[in-house]
Order: C-alpha cells, then structure tokens, then sequence
C-alpha cells in the first residue's frame, strides 16, 4: 500500500508532548470522522506506516489497538478496515427501510433470502408476536449486504390474511416495503422498535461472518400500516460495525 494516502495525510509532530501513538490514533480518527477515509476502507499495515513515519513499528500498532478498542477500525481478512459509520435520526423519523438507508450511505445494497416458508402458528404464539388474529404466515429470512458484506439478518412474520399469495409473488430479494406498497397499496406509517446488545449465537453468527459470540445488536420491530393494522413482525440481528449500533438506537416513529 506504498501510494495510500494515509501517508500524505497523517502525520506527528516531534515538538508535541503527546505520545506518538496518540497523536496517530487522534489523526486517522479525525479523518474518519470528516469521512476522508469511509466504513470499509482499509488502511496501511501499522508497521507501514511507522516505517514512512520513521518510528518504531511498536508505536503504529498501539495507535491501531486504541482505534480497535473504541471501534473506528477492526482486523479483517482484508487487513485493518473502517468500521465507524454513523446514520442520523433522519431515516427513522421518516421510517426509511433498511435497504434505503443502505444505500442513502454510498454502499451497494443487495438481500439474499435464506428462508421463505408459510408457517402456521399457535395462538399463543401468534399472540406473543402481537398478532390477536392471525396464525398464517409467511416467514422469510434475509440478509442484507453492502458492497456484498453481510451487515444484517432479519426475519419477518407477514399475516396471510393482510397479504393473500404473497408466497407467490415475493421472491425474497427485492426491499419489502416498496413490494408490499406495489402489490397491496399498503405502506408503514408506524415501526415500534426495541433493541437490546446481545451475544451473536453461533447460528446467526455465521450468516453474518462473524464469530459466534461477537457483540451485536438485536432488534425486535412492530409495523403497522395506515390502517393501523400490524402487518409485520420483524426480528433482526446486526454485524458489530458502528453504522448498525447507531441505526438500531435512531428513533422509530411513533
């Protein structure tokens, strides 16, 4: 990564009494901030860096490990990436869909359908998702991408009753709001949202390319239309990136 522009960009200064390694945790978090560098960007190895820095590699890697540790970077495959992202409160005072605010932030978004199913569920279930009607469903799981990455997995209850042959007509990749708005001339107008940091389990994890365990944040999501109807049960877990902590702590619309 010889030509990175990290090397015109960050730089020390000798007369600081700062440490070196704060100075180029402070310099690459600043450019982070004013978006010069953007979620999924990579950055020189440390040991590059120090080297066009003419420090000793020891202090470059400490600079990382402060970013590491309050989340603006993490080591991939790729090498050490970005992954600071914030969305503003914007997309939830007007309950923009996921795939929207995907793609409101540069990424390219894309939905792979893991799962598509008609389930019927008990009462007492149906219940416990808040329905106080319908036991028919479709039940489909998806993972939402940007730039292909897996950045979130989310599944959906859709009453039958609301949504006749909808297990026909939605393939599972396309965004569902703009599908159901198309197709029933129905829209969300209210999304009742609780989030907890939860542990990803194993099973989820995987989907995600994350390690079982790894912090995430989970989601359970009430929909309702203009009619005020419940039309969907929603129940999501998030990658650890920053761009989906901020996203599931907006403010839904009430």
């Amino acid at each position: 990564m010889q030509n990175h522009k990290a090397f015109e960009l960050i730089s020390i200064d000798r007369r600081e009494k700062r440490p070196y390694d704060l100075q180029i945790k402070d310099r690459i978090k600043a450019l982070i901030l004013d978006r010069t560098f953007y979620y999924q960007d990579l950055l020189p190895e440390p040991e590059e860096l120090a080297m066009a820095l003419h420090l000793e590699s020891d202090i470059a890697i400490l600079a990382y490990k402060h970013l590491i540790k309050e989340s603006f970077i993490k080591k991939t495959e790729r090498g050490y990436e970005i992954a600071y992202l914030e969305l503003t409160n914007y997309f939830f005072e007007r309950n923009v869909a996921i795939y929207d605010a995907i793609l409101a932030l540069g990424l390219t978004p894309s939905i792979e359908c893991v799962t598509k199913k008609i389930v019927t569920l008990t009462d007492e279930k149906a219940k416990e998702l808040g329905f106080s009607q319908a036991r028919t469903f479709l039940y489909i799981n998806r993972i939402y991408k940007g730039n292909q990455r897996p950045l979130i997995i989310l599944e959906n209850y859709l009453p039958m009753n609301i949504f006749p042959d909808i297990d026909q007509a939605l393939t599972g990749v396309e965004p569902l709001n703009d599908f159901i708005f198309k197709h029933y001339g129905l829209y969300a107008k209210e999304s009742h949202r609780i989030t907890k940091a939860v542990n990803l389990p194993s099973h989820i994890a995987k989907y995600l390319n994350e390690p079982a365990g790894s912090p995430s944040i989970s989601s359970t999501n009430h929909v309702y239309d203009q009619y005020k109807r419940l039309i969907d049960f929603g129940q999501s877990h998030s990658t650890s990136s920053y761009y989906f902590q901020s996203m599931m702590h907006g403010n839904p619309v009430k």
